[in-house]
């Protein structure tokens, strides 16, 4: 069984080269650039969010308290990621002094806990999400039994996360005598294989959690305008997958940054930067669904415009022209106007029947064959438009 302490010694025999050239995910301009990118841009996503929870559908919810729970622990994970690159991430270990080692070590735990966190946070999230949606029901028991499993499972790989060693100390200070298990590095078997049940398991909720979803595709009348959202919001959801997946084949390639010999600041970038990608494009996922209706209206107000128009005609005698009179205006009819964005329409009955518009004509009180019925009666033209396309 291999230690902690042979793997040193085997690197310690073959040492990398000093001055090897840095991989591009190991620089610092890249890991800053994407980390902090993606943070701003999900910030973003979140504050929309809530601002359309709060402002527009004024409910909020425990989904909406999780993603802001998990925004927060996802900004403080990054940074610490940031930290950990003055600290001597991207680098060689073995050319680091014992000190910045150390404080790299410290770092990584707090980030690495977090990360097992939040990636129950965010797909608990989703799942309250969703129970928003569905009522009642067998998609309804499946998201409250993903819950649970989802919950179980985070509570266990968090527990591990934040107490790898006995004392916790013992991860990073190996001089102190504890006693470490799994994430702790009591022997490399073990430490490889947590790692790998891990991100496997975080993979495979991803992948379920985000196809639960798609019996939402069975709906009836579906409009096309809600499929295109809809594929929209779960591609964006396989990018998350993919980037768990990616995350899991560095995984795997590199043993957990011990292969081909054991260097955790120069093997880990790749995996720690897509540790904070993976949650960022989780937590701007979760958010589209909330937002997109809002700006979908807003386009169409902008856009798209309708019309209803009521014409009424009659025919009439002496004793009814105090009441035409009254109730017509000067072009000889009653009309009523419901136009949102009425700048932006004609107005002729021509163009809103190419719109798709309807119109309905019909006469009351007289024979509509007569000459009377040929010259009056009363004729009602109804102009409208479709619903509103995110309607499921």
């Amino acid at each position: 069984m291999s230690t902690y302490e042979d793997l040193l010694v085997g690197m310690l025999r073959d040492p990398p080269p000093r001055n090897e050239p840095l991989p591009l995910s190991n620089r610092r301009e890249t890991m800053y650039g994407a980390t902090l990118s993606f943070l701003i841009v999900s910030w973003c996503a979140v504050i929309f969010r809530l601002w359309v929870r709060v402002r527009v559908v004024k409910e909020l919810g425990w989904d909406d308290a999780f993603v802001l729970f998990a925004q927060l622990l996802n900004t403080a994970a990054t940074v610490v990621v940031c930290l950990s690159v003055e600290a001597g991430l991207g680098q060689h270990m073995l050319y680091l002094p014992m000190k910045d080692f150390t404080q790299y070590l410290t770092l990584f735990y707090i980030e690495h806990a977090m990360y097992n966190t939040n990636t129950a946070l965010i797909k608990i999230a989703l799942l309250l999400q969703y129970l928003r949606i569905f009522k009642a029901g067998a998609m309804r028991w499946t998201c409250i039994a993903l819950l649970v499993l989802v919950t179980l499972w985070g509570l266990g790989f968090s527990i591990a996360a934040w107490f790898p060693c006995w004392p916790v100390a013992g991860y990073w200070d190996r001089t102190i005598a504890a006693t470490c298990y799994g994430f702790g590095f009591g022997d490399v078997s073990s430490f490889i294989a947590t790692y790998k049940a891990h991100s496997a398991s975080n993979m495979m909720f991803d992948i379920v959690i985000f196809l639960a979803p798609m019996v939402l595709f069975r709906t009836p009348n579906l409009k096309p305008k809600n499929v295109i959202a809809m594929v929209g919001v779960f591609t964006f959801g396989a990018v998350v997958v993919a980037t768990s997946v990616w995350r899991l084949r560095g995984i795997v390639e590199t043993q957990g940054a011990t292969y081909p010999y054991v260097d955790f600041t120069w093997w880990s970038p790749t995996m720690i930067v897509l540790s904070c990608l993976e949650i960022d494009l989780a937590v701007i996922c979760a958010s589209m669904p909330i937002f997109y209706p809002l700006i979908e209206k807003s386009l169409s107000a902008i856009f798209v415009s309708y019309e209803v128009r009521v014409v009424e005609e009659r025919v009439v005698d002496d004793y009814g022209l105090a009441y035409e009179l009254e109730h017509r205006d000067r072009a000889g009819s009653l009309k009523s106007n419901g136009t949102s964005t009425r700048e932006l329409t004609v107005g002729d009955e021509e163009e809103v029947l190419a719109k798709g518009g309807r119109k309905v004509g019909f006469s009351v009180g007289c024979d509509p064959l007569s000459e009377e019925g040929r010259g009056g009666g009363l004729r009602t033209n109804v102009e409208t438009k479709a619903k509103p396309k995110w309607e499921l």
